[in-house]
């Protein structure tokens, strides 16, 4: 190749890219005036840009109410430990002897039933 033609390629490759920078400079500073006007851009393909949002003070949230811790006495202690055994109780039985546990625990209370479930009186107690 000659030197001529690569300066005429060169020459046509500088006028190309000039031609692009100042396109695109030109194209910005419309959309720059057309955004101060307010002015609507012309939509691009793809997706829509996310909006950006007036900025406001930022209000603090309400604060909640603490919660009140409430204490477990030891008389509901004991009684959640017993109604955990009679469940647990009920568990370990056959079905016709969990009908006599609750009908013990129905008539005389659930530690009576639970002592009786851990007595020797059940045939499947599978009680410590």
């Amino acid at each position: 190749m000659s030197d001529l033609n690569i300066a005429a390629i060169i020459d046509t490759f500088v006028n190309q890219i000039t031609a692009a920078v100042e396109s695109a400079a030109a194209q910005h500073l419309q959309a720059a005036i057309a955004g101060a006007f307010g002015t609507p851009q012309k939509g691009r393909p793809g997706r829509p840009a996310k909006q950006a949002a007036a900025p406001v003070a930022p209000v603090a949230a309400p604060k909640a109410a603490a919660k009140k811790v409430r204490r477990v006495t030891p008389k509901v202690m004991r009684a959640r430990k017993l109604q955990g055994q009679y469940l647990g109780a009920l568990r370990a039985l056959s079905a016709a002897d969990k009908a006599k546990l609750k009908a013990v625990a129905k008539e005389k209370g659930v530690a009576a039933a639970v002592k009786m479930a851990k007595g020797t009186g059940f045939r499947y107690s599978r009680l410590p």
